[in-house]
């Protein structure tokens, strides 16, 4: 009889650092059995600064992971980010020989090798590859195109990949506490198998996920992805930007609770009116709401300024496409229409925790990526049983074996 199956994701965010267990039955349904979430250390913009302080984080999440879902975690999907990271788009073109006509699982293979074949630099290291769709004598597209007459196949591929020595330090933070790493994803690849379906991916999408050090974004057209990277800004340098600007000495938990309870991205920015906190010791400080709103609009639209600048303008301008926003600082009041009036598109923005309907890990922006990771776990188990893409992967941990 077939057994469940866990899975587990370990986020080591800016802000979190945070590790959610999966269990997977066997009927492909997953449920979220364990969370082990405590605030990140020694992690800035989304890159490990202090391993030993990260490590030490991602040890307490690994404790309360453990207890709360009463399971030994032993391996987890690790997502990456960081402003090093980011993709290319490679294509792969294979003329079948004369006295082929049928498209076999030879030729799909050849396509494919070409399309992967991305020159980076030496210090880069490739960290995921999604092929796209393919397509026959320049007209139509298929995702499996076995069996289908034509002479000339071709097919996409979307290569991500970042700074070696940089996701060397993530692998040894989480060998050092001690956990395997089965494989990584760069985090918004993840966090888009959580928000988008596939029917969103085909009509077009473009996904931004603002946490509190970075904000990631992937960019789907016709099912295939065209764009990915990161931002290093997030919901922190709101907090700064308001303690910079306040009149009045300011602590980093007074600006936040004053974004998030009083702030409006799309908000009047002439409104002179007192936007007040009141510490638990009962010290007060206030700013004014007009330029409360403007800080936030400020950083905000310059996050999402430099994300329309890595999308390709006739992406943006084709019917259908959406931006669906993502991560803890997507809830901030007045995004949406922010977001709109940037990129000239549909918004969707996520509601807060809780909203119209009990609690869910599922349905809160802040655990999107990490709950993605197991999603993407699910999805290439398959591919993963049978070896296929590892030996690359395997490649670096052998090279971390030999600095133990």
């Amino acid at each position: 009889m077939a057994q469940s199956k866990i899975i587990v994701g370990l986020e080591m965010g800016t802000t979190k650092t945070c590790m959610v267990v999966g269990e997977i039955h066997p009927d492909s349904t997953a449920a979220i059995i364990g969370v082990g979430e405590v605030p990140s250390a020694g992690i800035r913009k989304g890159e490990i600064a202090d391993i030993s302080m990260a490590r030490q984080c991602v040890f307490d999440a690994w404790q309360l992971a453990q207890d709360h879902s009463d399971v030994e975690i032993l391996n987890v999907i690790l997502s990456v980010t960081g402003e090093h990271i980011y993709g290319e788009n490679g294509q792969g073109s294979f003329r079948l020989p004369d006295d082929e006509d049928i498209i076999e699982y030879e030729h799909i293979k050849y396509a494919k090798e070409k399309a992967q074949k991305i020159e980076i630099a030496a210090d880069r290291f490739v960290i995921n590859r999604e092929m796209g769709n393919f397509s026959i004598d320049n007209r139509e597209t298929s995702r499996n195109p076995v069996g289908l007459t034509g002479r000339t196949l071709d097919v996409k591929c979307h290569v991500m990949h970042g700074i070696l020595t940089r996701i060397q330090n993530y692998l040894m933070c989480a060998r050092q506490v001690p956990l395997e790493v089965e494989d990584v994803v760069f985090a918004p690849l993840a966090t888009a198998q959580v928000v988008l379906s596939r029917q969103q991916k085909e009509a077009g999408a473009l996904l931004i996920d603002i946490g509190g050090g970075t904000s990631d974004f992937i960019c789907y057209s016709n099912g295939d992805i065209v764009a990915s990277g990161c931002i290093p800004m997030g919901g922190n340098a709101i907090n700064k930007d308001i303690m910079d600007q306040s009149s009045q000495p300011m602590t980093n938990k007074a600006a936040e609770v004053l974004k998030c309870t009083e702030g409006n991205a799309f908000g009047d920015v002439k409104d002179t009116s007192p936007a007040h906190y009141r510490s638990e010791l009962g010290h007060e400080v206030s700013i004014q709401r007009g330029l409360l709103n403007k800080i936030i609009r400020d950083r905000l639209g310059s996050i999402l300024l430099q994300v329309r600048d890595h999308i390709p303008p006739q992406v943006l301008s084709q019917s259908g496409m959406t931006v669906y926003l993502s991560g803890g600082t997507s809830l901030m009041r007045g995004l949406d229409n922010l977001a709109q009036f940037i990129f000239k598109v549909p918004v969707r923005q996520p509601l807060p925790p809780g909203t119209g309907e009990e609690y869910s890990y599922l349905a809160d922006p802040r655990y999107c990526t990490a709950i993605g990771l197991i999603r993407f776990a699910q999805m290439y188990d398959a591919a993963a049983a049978g070896g296929s893409g590892r030996s690359w992967w395997r490649r670096l941990f052998n090279w971390l074996r030999g600095k133990r």
